[in-house]
């Protein structure tokens, strides 16, 4: 019996069509996006991706679940590659700095990306566009060490997640001014470093990190217009 008649390889065949027609909708969406902001429709994503309308609805129902899904993808490729790097310290202040340069890094790093968030009406590029959860944890730790001092829990996530927010919109905004780094030393300061300790976790070295050849933000790297 042929192999490519059995049930199991048509369902296989099946599904890689429908992962590889679900990664050009998304690649489309992120570029039209980037281009034309959350509120670009539905016709031009299909446009971009060429397929037909009715093609679109087998995977996504609205614009706003397609621009949902675009964000949480990029948001777990963020996560995966970074996290594990930041995890190499067991200093809490050092995971603070390091991840947040890196996420402020990548919106600059990744053009489509930073025109991405650029587009998105402050703020709703949210928390959970970047990726941020990991620093709650580090914020706890921090905490709980007495690493930061004079600060709840509370108030130490609120201020981690609002300024590397509106810093990586302001570098999305305007890439070439501005440095993500003082950001990230003004950060540490408000968490309770000193001046001396804050510059140098602010000054480290910044580790590499990569993200998979099939991630969404490096396939569209160099997307066709």
């Amino acid at each position: 019996m042929n192999t490519e008649d059995t049930p199991n390889h048509r369902t296989r065949v099946a599904a890689r069509r429908r992962a590889t027609t679900r990664a050009r909708l998304l690649e489309s969406a992120l570029l039209v996006f980037a281009q034309k902001g959350p509120h670009a429709v539905i016709e031009d994503v299909i446009a971009q991706a060429g397929m037909a309308r009715g093609s679109f609805y087998n995977y996504f129902r609205t614009n706003d679940e397609l621009l949902s899904e675009v964000a949480s993808e990029i948001n777990n490729e963020l996560l995966r590659a970074i996290d594990p790097v930041v995890q190499r310290s067991d200093d809490p202040a050092e995971r603070i700095a390091c991840g947040a340069r890196l996420l402020l890094h990548a919106v600059m790093r990744f053009p489509l990306f930073g025109a991405f968030m650029a587009r998105l009406p402050f703020p709703t590029a949210n928390s959970s566009l970047l990726g941020l959860r990991f620093m709650a944890r580090d914020v706890a730790l921090g905490i709980a060490t007495r690493r930061f001092h004079d600060i709840n829990q509370r108030v130490a996530a609120d201020l981690v997640i609002g300024v590397v927010l509106s810093a990586a919109y302001a570098a999305a905004r305007e890439p070439v001014s501005g440095n993500p780094d003082a950001s990230v030393r003004a950060l540490l300061r408000a968490l309770g470093l000193a001046r001396r300790e804050a510059t140098r976790l602010a000054a480290l070295p910044l580790p590499d990190f990569e993200l998979p050849a099939g991630s969404l933000l490096r396939r569209t790297q160099v997307f066709p217009g």
